[in-house]
């Protein structure tokens, strides 16, 4: 992989979907490194990060088309990845904890990029509009937090919001709407994964679908925080799922900030990282002989991610007795595609076990985008 591949995406796409009369479904995947949104008429994908900016700030460059900025009361603030380019590095080192913390929920960080997310899956285009519809949030979270945290999260995003956003060269829209807590609904992260591959572009259930509910199954979710997965027997929910920790790309990220620490003698953090992807480069500069010099971190980062894939696979087989009354893995997630190889490598030699990507259904969709694609038509389908 180029460490372009390792970006968080950035994506707001105009599409078509399955829809309601009188209601306006939002899948939203609140992750850790990125808010992912499904709804009837957009797609959508930014970097969780914010960071507020003066009132009177100069922008000398023009807008790029994903450039993200908000407004509200409290000030304006930039956005993804905007966010990471024009923040100073102490100041995203000062809100790691609000990024990856799992009480980051009533931060001002969390209020502005939830916000978005829902904006962005509340907005009118050519393929539909909420407007006179009761507005629906469908979302999940790791298994071994649903419990604890599907409260706090519904406390946070829910009530009355009143916010201005900008999107590229577009106009300042004002967003002004009631999310009730009655319409936030939560469910395992992982069987977002597991429906999108059950459910066509059409939002019925695909021919072969049957066969997700009918073998022993692996969701296997490799997130950026947290690798989660989750066992079906027979249609059978068997426990409730494993969260794994220092799995996902955070640890990815985390191992090579320390190698560049004490390769180049460098600090950065990891959304830091983030902003010396696009280049792959970094820069050390020698202050007392004015000298510097651009390092490749590519390397770096092909190790560690095949570290901690090869890590995460063993922790599979060791949870999961080695596969043995495994017939499907459905895998979801950008982490997915960095792991691909290692995955496959994994299963070359067992018989009978087949790997679906979550994707499947509409393969032209990033598997970013499967979680949110599956908690979407989840709630579509409730009560048809």
């Amino acid at each position: 992989m180029k460490p372009t591949d390792f970006k968080t995406l950035t994506a707001i796409y105009d599409r078509p979907a399955p829809a309601k009369d009188n209601e306006w479904v939002l899948g939203l995947d609140i992750g850790y490194s990125g808010i992912k949104g499904f709804c009837s008429n957009r797609i959508s994908c930014f970097p969780s990060y914010a960071h507020k900016i003066p009132d009177n700030q100069v922008i000398l460059r023009e807008p790029s088309p994903n450039d993200i900025r908000y407004r509200d009361e409290s000030g304006t603030w930039v956005v993804g990845e905007l966010a990471y380019e024009e923040v100073h590095t102490s100041d995203v080192m000062d809100s790691e904890s609000e990024l990856f913390g799992r009480h980051r929920y009533y931060s001002s960080l969390f209020r502005v990029i939830s916000r978005v997310g829902l904006a962005l899956g509340y907005s009118a285009n050519q393929y539909g509009s909420p407007q006179g519809k009761q507005f629906i949030v469908q979302a999940g979270l790791p298994p071994k937090y649903l419990n604890d945290d599907a409260q706090d999260v519904r406390e946070a995003i829910s009530g009355h919001h009143n916010f201005q956003l900008q999107i590229g060269q577009n106009p300042w829209k004002e967003y002004i709407f009631d999310l009730s807590k009655s319409d936030i609904h939560f469910m395992p992260q992982p069987l977002g994964a597991l429906l999108s591959a059950s459910i066509g572009k059409d939002g019925v259930k695909v021919s072969d679908a049957q066969k997700f509910f009918s073998k022993n199954v692996i969701v296997f979710d490799p997130g950026f925080g947290t690798l989660d997965d989750y066992f079906i027997r027979n249609g059978r929910v068997i426990g409730s799922g494993e969260t794994f920790q220092n799995l996902g790309m955070r640890e990815v990220f985390s191992r090579t900030c320390k190698d560049i620490k004490n390769l180049h003698g460098i600090t950065i953090s990891i959304p830091e990282l983030q902003t010396k992807l696009e280049t792959g480069e970094i820069r050390v500069v020698d202050r007392k002989r004015m000298k510097s010099k651009k390092y490749s971190i590519s390397g770096i980062l092909e190790k560690n991610c095949n570290n901690v894939g090869i890590e995460a696979m063993e922790k599979m087989k060791s949870v999961h007795n080695y596969f043995e009354d495994t017939d499907i893995l459905v895998a979801a997630g950008g982490t997915y595609e960095a792991w691909k190889h290692i995955i496959s490598d994994t299963f070359a030699d067992m018989e009978d076990i087949e790997i679906v990507p979550a994707n499947i259904n509409d393969p032209s969709l990033s598997n970013v985008f499967s979680i949110a694609r599956g908690y979407y038509f989840y709630r579509l389908n409730k009560g048809v």
